[in-house]
């Protein structure tokens, strides 16, 4: 069986558990038009007379057993000409859990028209004590009373309902943003017409792929592009007017006495619901088993964009719920005493821990500098959210709100061990080089980790694939780093290519120069693959250029592989070309198995390789001990070179193994220069980007403008493989 049938049957079997807890979910909401004209009429029945000696008003006892109050209370319900069906149903609810049998309307009518009979006002009734006569004729209901208990109970419930119903815009603004990411890509994969093309980059990709721009200013950095500040600033109006509009404070609210209590604790329910909805897709855009993932296309990165401002917007909602619960309980006068109630400890707890996930781990800079800390904190963290928030609603009955939440992590689990000990086989010995500088520059790095020891028959890895990677060590067996795959269609074996950092990478580095080599074996296990790949798309183009930097190229470089132009055919075509940007030749020598596969004459290969190399000097290509320099007056001042090092000869003997179809240049890399190469090349060319977002920002850019000018006289698209994690 195929992973994908597998998976596709999880998938069902989830679906299907999903729709049993939504059923659940909506048995439990609580229509305020439904319930409240029952609670009416008991607050107008219990306001009137007592029938029973624990005739309370918040205690269905007497209503349930008593034939006097039961009169009275049909009597109440069906002079005010209410639903009978769900009032029943409501009273039902109540009866049924306190043991005594269920009514039927029949019931209801009959009781009534007994009451009828002997039914008085108060006033026909006389004088008796309210607190304690217990009554056998039944007393009819005031009207303002029916109406006070309506209202309060009918304000009440609808609170909770707008809570709801403002959860599910939000839910269905998210379908409607998941349809709309599948019927594009499905409409964008298939663009063959030159007119689609030229039509889809002029609108949707100049206009809406592009980072907004405010006071003059690019805010990428919070959205990726105006897609998705939309969707984000969607997001923001939704759940903004949800927790502002649709309040309702009397006097007389025999719940909360003050208006002030009214407003509060009504904020703070709201609220409350409101939460649980971002809270469960944020969660949804965490798992890697996403089915999204595939529907959408989009890559893991923007996944994880939505998931962190889904969590922030969860983080707000839930401290804005804690303090105006607050505010209730302060004028009320019940501060201390909440101090003694579980679900209020573990709310406490829980927006405590919410606002250290907001303060310490949901930060860049945090991230990057201590991931260890960070990964450890993230983790405990969140469970420790999770066990509070299930002690806050467990006792509040509204745990079902949670469930959904919790499903998709266990089986997002699941599915990633699958793809740990099925998929891949497990922890399995693989080989880590190291490549670095004779100087010695610790910001200048690599690891590479060549994998030829997996399960070949189901880890299929295509174009783009990302993996995260697990290395069987003490100090890090439980943090995985995802990486792009780097495979060919010539190897059955695939390869990462890691910049050492601080962290894990740092101490495999020294690991392995602790052994007195430049290679180690580690036991290894890869959770992947991941993300969809876009090797249809770039095969309906003559030509794929594509601008990278650094390590980015691992992507780009299993495309220009597997594109139809790259095989050298008897009608003479232009050359794939990939211009990368690279700090030093180190990294280069990482990817030189794949390099000289692409670069070898008799693989006959039609790719060209133009590198920029920041830190590379011409004068090592040559024998000569001088150079010429430009002194400050303007005059060529002859130098004498120094003698060649040993990295002056791995150079150049790097340059003759990947032979002529390589070129290296110094300096760096000009992303409007090779594009506007690019499209004076070729009429019909899909470019590609990977690597700092800087330098993707730059090559869409540019993009854009020689689109202008070329547009009319060829086929041209882009794409963006950068992901920041």
């Amino acid at each position: 069986m195929k992973f994908t049938t597998l998976f596709g049957l999880l998938a069902i079997i989830f679906f299907q558990a999903k729709l049993l807890t939504a059923s659940y979910v909506f048995e439990k909401w609580y229509l305020a038009q439904n319930l409240s004209p029952l609670y009416g009429c008991k607050y107008a029945t219990t306001a009137v007379a007592l029938y029973c000696v624990d005739d309370m008003q918040y205690y269905f006892n007497c209503q349930c057993e008593d034939v006097v109050a039961i009169g009275a209370m049909s009597y109440c319900a069906i002079e005010n000409n209410v639903n009978l069906h769900e009032f029943v149903s409501n009273y039902n609810e109540n009866c049924v859990e306190l043991g005594y049998p269920a009514f039927t309307v029949d019931d209801i009518k009959a009781a009534y028209e007994n009451a009828t009979k002997y039914i008085e006002t108060v006033e026909e009734y006389g004088t008796f004590n309210y607190t304690t006569d217990i009554l056998r004729t039944p007393i009819a209901f005031q009207a303002a009373d029916y109406t006070l208990g309506y209202d309060t109970y009918y304000y009440f419930y609808q609170n909770y309902s707008w809570g709801i119903i403002f959860g599910l815009i939000f839910l269905a603004f998210w379908v409607l943003v998941f349809a709309f990411g599948g019927i594009y890509q499905l409409f964008f994969k298939h663009l063959t017409s030159n007119k689609l093309v030229r039509l889809h980059n002029a609108t949707w990709f100049r206009f809406y792929k592009q980072p907004v721009s405010l006071f003059g200013v690019e805010w990428g950095f919070l959205a990726f592009n105006k897609v998705e500040t939309y969707v984000v600033a969607a997001n923001i109006a939704i759940f903004l007017i949800g927790s502002c509009i649709k309040y309702h404070a009397f006097d007389g609210n025999f719940f909360f006495t003050g208006r002030a209590s009214q407003i509060s604790r009504y904020v703070g329910d709201r609220t409350g619901f409101l939460a649980m909805f971002p809270f469960n897709m944020c969660v949804l855009f965490a798992s890697r088993n996403n089915f999204l993932l595939w529907c959408t296309g989009w890559n893991f990165a923007s996944f994880l964009n939505y998931h962190k401002f889904l969590a922030r917007l969860t983080i707000i909602l839930s401290c804005v719920h804690g303090m105006a619960y607050w505010a209730y309980i302060v004028q009320i006068d019940y501060y201390a005493e909440s101090y003694e109630d579980q679900y209020f400890i573990a709310g406490v707890a829980a927006v405590a821990i919410a606002l250290v996930i907001l303060i310490t781990a949901s930060y860049t800079f945090f991230r990057k500098r201590f991931y260890e800390l960070f990964l450890l904190l993230h983790i405990g963290l969140a469970a420790g959210f999770i066990v509070a928030m299930w002690y806050h609603l467990n006792i509040l009955e509204y745990i079902q709100t949670l469930l959904p939440l919790i499903a998709v992590w266990c089986l997002d689990r699941v599915l990633r061990v699958f793809r740990m000990f099925v998929m891949f086989g497990g922890y399995r010995s693989n080989k880590i080089t190291i490549f670095e500088n004779e100087n010695g520059d610790k910001n200048d790095i690599f690891l590479r980790l060549d994998v030829d020891n997996y399960n070949k028959k189901w880890f299929n890895v295509k174009d783009g694939n990302i993996g995260f990677v697990y290395f069987q060590t003490w100090y890090g067996f439980w943090q995985s780093h995802p990486f792009t795959i780097i495979k060919i269609k010539e190897n059955d074996s695939f390869a990462f290519v890691i910049k050492v950092k601080k962290g894990i990478t740092s101490r495999i580095y020294k690991s392995i120069i602790a052994t007195g080599g430049k290679s180690k074996n580690f036991k290894v296990c890869v959770e992947g693959p991941y993300g969809t790949t876009k090797t249809s798309l770039t095969r309906q183009y003559d030509n794929l250029s594509v601008v990278s930097v650094g390590t980015g190229v691992a992507g780009p470089i299993g495309y220009l592989n597997h594109h139809r132009n790259t095989e050298i055919s008897e009608e003479k075509k232009n050359e794939n070309v990939l211009y990368w940007g690279v700090k030093s030749l180190n990294v280069v020598n990482a990817f030189k198995k794949e390099l000289l596969t692409l670069t070898n004459l008799e693989n006959k290969k039609n790719i060209q390789i133009v590198i920029y190399c920041k830190n590379y000097d011409q004068r090592i290509d040559t024998d000569s001990t001088s150079s010429k320099e430009i002194s400050s007056d303007g005059k060529e001042v002859v130098t004498e070179s120094k003698e060649k090092s040993g990295d002056d000869i791995v150079v150049n003997s790097l340059i003759e193994e990947l032979g002529p179809n390589v070129t290296i240049n110094p300096g760096y890399l000009n992303s409007d220069v090779c594009v506007a190469k690019a499209f004076e090349e070729n009429k019909s060319m899909m470019l590609m980007t990977c690597g700092l977002p800087k330098v993707c920002d730059e090559a869409r850019y540019s993009f854009l403008k020689n689109l202008s000018k070329y547009e009319k006289e060829g086929s041209y698209n882009f794409i963006d493989e950068s992901q920041v994690w």
